[in-house]
């Protein structure tokens, strides 16, 4: 048990690093180990490491149906139950290190809280399931997380591992190391490092530039300016083909796990391409412009298909399940979140961005989805996607004035009182 005084340091130096989270910006650098110069033993090692830590969080899962899953501690279960190949249940040492132990077992139990906070706001969840694999462990910040030089890396339980990507720190003259994870994909072992970098100070330009962005599914990305951008990402022929192949396979041979890693390998390549399209397509916009408006589309939601209130039929028209699933909207949207309140506002997306009129503030109710062009009495008449990210810029700025003006009041006001 740890001291009041060991207790009060813990607490005043997580109040300092939050103070100095404030002022600090996080970056994600991803580095891929060596496979060249790492050996086999090495790779095979690795490889157990996520093979132990399914069955940790499968014996969670087990455990927490007879009693209370946040009970399980990590120093306690040294052995767990798990299936072999011929399905008989078996009793295994656990050959981990504890960081990385400790470190699975937290990121379990973080997942069940986030899952019963959706569950009170109304959001449908499931039972708990047995997991096929697991492919991403958290490692907690400490001694044993070292950056030994460019390319040499420690993590708990591989003290020097090769890796490439480690000269992307060159560009930041001072960074901290937050966490790290560690991730298993088909192409080979990752770490993914978060850095925290100080925050660069936004000098007010002359020209201020603003845009509002619409979302939509003809054309993904509209700005206020009339430039249109699509972020579909079409499969490629040779995975397609793959995917008819694995299902003339026999199951659990070795020529099916073959094929199912060269398709676990082109969907790898898939998401690359989604990424970096996404990454491209931000930058062009935080470049030539310095506040970006945007919507909150509940994006999830337009996968789903939507039923018929006359007829009760899915209407597929509705769902846009394949374009939706296709393009890397929901990328972009996630990272505008992310540069929300420095270079990025968001509205409600109860805005009636499409229906009001900004000429003489008249809503149309009756416009439809088929109508590409919004009309109104008064003679204004423009394109409904360049209209609508018209209107989000009208919106985002109006309401963005008004958060400025109410800051500034609660800051004079806690000044006088102070």
């Amino acid at each position: 048990m740890k001291t009041l005084e060991e207790r009060q340091k813990i607490k005043n130096s997580l109040i300092k690093t939050r103070e100095r989270r404030k002022n600090q910006s996080i970056k994600v650098i991803e580095l891929k180990v060596n496979c060249h110069q790492t050996s086999k033993e090495t790779f095979k090692k690795m490889d157990f490491v996520f093979t132990q830590a399914k069955w940790i969080v499968n014996e969670m899962i087990r455990l927490g149906e007879t009693q209370n899953f946040f009970d399980y501690n990590y120093f306690e279960h040294k052995e767990v139950i798990h299936l072999d190949k011929d399905g008989n249940e078996v009793k295994s040492k656990i050959e981990l290190p504890s960081i990385l132990h400790r470190g699975i077992v937290n990121q379990k139990k973080q997942d069940i809280l986030n899952e019963s906070k959706a569950k009170k706001k109304g959001r449908k969840v499931g039972k708990l399931k047995y997991k096929k694999e697991i492919n991403s462990i958290d490692i907690l910040t400490g001694p044993w997380l070292k950056i030994r030089d460019n390319s040499h890396i420690t993590i708990p339980g591989f003290p020097n591992l090769k890796v490439y990507g480690l000269d992307q720190l060159k560009k930041y003259k001072e960074y901290e190391l937050a966490n790290a994870k560690f991730i298993r994909k088909a192409s080979g072992f990752y770490i993914h490092i978060s850095i925290c970098i100080p925050k660069e100070n936004n000098i007010p330009k002359k020209n201020y530039k603003e845009v509002g962005l619409d979302f939509g599914i003809k054309d993904n990305i509209v700005t206020s300016d009339g430039e249109k951008f699509s972020c579909k990402v079409q499969e490629s022929e040779q995975l397609k083909f793959l995917q008819k192949q694995l299902h003339r396979k026999q199951k659990g041979s070795k020529r099916y796990y073959k094929l199912l890693n060269q398709i676990r390998r082109e969907y790898e390549h898939l998401t690359n391409k989604k990424n970096d399209a996404t990454n491209k397509l931000i930058h062009y916009l935080t470049k030539n412009y310095d506040m970006i408006y945007f919507q909150d589309e509940n994006l999830a939601e337009w996968k789903k298909k939507k039923v018929s209130k006359k007829t009760g039929r899915k209407l597929n028209h509705f769902s846009f399940g394949r374009q939706v699933q296709s393009s890397y909207l929901g990328r972009v949207k996630a990272k505008l979140v992310q540069l929300e309140n420095s270079r990025t506002f968001k509205i409600s997306k109860w805005s009636p961005t499409t229906k009001l009129c900004p000429n003489c503030g008249c809503l149309n109710e009756e416009i439809t989805l088929d109508e590409r062009v919004f009309k109104c009495d008064c003679g204004y008449s423009q394109d409904r996607d360049v209209h609508a990210a018209k209107n989000v810029k009208l919106f985002g700025s109006t309401k963005r004035a008004e958060c400025l003006e109410q800051a500034s009041v609660e800051t004079l006001a806690s000044a006088t009182s102070a």
